[in-house]
């Protein structure tokens, strides 16, 4: 009878055993498996936001308004605004002579532009600026669809993935949106002054057109992720699986990102995407342009390259920012630098996103 048991809890032990050398090599073989690229642009952003998720919900408190900029103040020098300060680099490795400094002209009278318009209407501009951010988030890892025109996978792409990114934060905190955008538009309240302009009543949105706002861009995002999960299971009959995998991959991606712009402020939940998300997964795709395409280089060989690339652009954004800066706030807080780097991204997002549509139907050389 003992070595009966004795023989029972051998096999029992040697079961476990077995299945834990399973599981370990299942993860060791996943992990050996992936690229660098992988894990460095989407395992990375994913656990370092996993990670700020957790330590928001053990916390359990409003995001102080010292903090809630930080990712944006980050932002300013690494990733963040580097990324579209590189669109001059970009268009110089696509572009030859003249056409170069044409294209870019235009792109710095549309920014001229944008910002008068911003002076004159803020209200409509904000809402302008959303939208665009809606599609820019959206639409900025998809493939770019071959031929002319944008086809039917694309857009409820761009719609399922920007309508959690910017609909969570508006429906989530429809009363700290508000705060920002009245802060935002303070901004220019100045410039107003100079053209005559009357000072603005504020709020300028109020709370429920906000909630209400996002919550339509919420329910868009569910009817999209809907029918992108209907069509990849349709595909995955005849296909295999792998399309409905992928799939419910940047579906658990985004709703980590939606979870953490619910149980945290618009401006940290928001930059916190826009930094560790966005932008840098960005990378690797602008890295090609000031690269060899067949050299073999280390991701943050790639990151760097970016950065360098972006310097003709970055030094006087800066040195703009910073005088803006100091004659605008009292007491230099950085909370105001961090809403005037918002202000920036506002004025050039337009321009950084059709320039970008624009290269992507250009020949490589002109």
């Amino acid at each position: 009878m003992t070595a009966s048991r004795g023989n029972v809890a051998m096999f029992a032990i040697s079961q476990t055993v077995q299945r834990k050398l399973f599981f370990s090599n299942m993860i060791r073989d996943g992990a050996y498996g992936l690229s660098k690229q992988t894990v460095w642009f989407t395992v990375l952003p994913l656990i370092f936001i996993g990670t700020t998720t957790g330590c928001s919900f053990y916390f359990r408190q409003e995001t102080p308004k010292d903090i809630e900029v930080f990712p944006w103040l980050i932002a300013l020098f690494f990733v963040g605004m580097p990324h579209g300060a590189a669109d001059l680099a970009v268009l110089r490795s696509k572009k030859k002579g003249r056409k170069v400094w044409e294209a870019f002209l235009w792109y710095v009278v549309s920014m001229i532009g944008v910002f008068t318009v911003f002076i004159f209407t803020p209200a409509i501009s904000l809402i302008g600026f959303i939208v665009l951010s809606l599609w820019h988030f959206g639409s900025a890892e998809n493939t770019k669809p071959s031929g002319s025109g944008i086809s039917y996978e694309h857009l409820l792409l761009s719609f399922a993935k920007g309508g959690i990114v910017i609909g969570m934060p508006l429906a989530a905190w429809p009363a700290a949106t508000s705060s920002v955008a009245t802060e935002l538009i303070t901004l220019v309240e100045p410039a107003r002054t100079l053209f005559g302009l009357p000072l603005l009543t504020h709020p300028i949105y109020s709370a429920s057109h906000i909630a209400s706002t996002g919550l339509a861009l919420l329910a868009i995002a569910f009817f999209s992720w809907c029918f992108i999960f209907i069509s990849s299971a349709r595909y995955s009959k005849t296909h295999g699986t792998k399309e409905l995998v992928k799939t419910s991959s940047v579906f658990f991606s985004y709703c980590l990102i939606g979870i953490l712009e619910l149980i945290t402020s618009p401006l940290f939940g928001i930059g916190i995407y826009f930094l560790a998300f966005h932008s840098w997964r960005q990378m690797p795709a602008l890295a090609k342009h000031f690269t060899s395409p067949d050299a073999e280089i280390h991701p943050l060989r790639q990151v760097a390259s970016v950065h360098k690339a972006a310097i003709p652009l970055l030094l006087p954004t800066w040195i703009l920012l910073g005088v803006t800066w100091w004659s605008l706030s009292n007491s230099a807080h950085f909370r105001d630098l961090a809403l005037l780097s918002l202000l920036v991204y506002l004025v050039v997002t337009p321009a950084h996103e059709v320039l970008c549509e624009w290269l992507s139907t250009q020949p490589e050389t002109a």
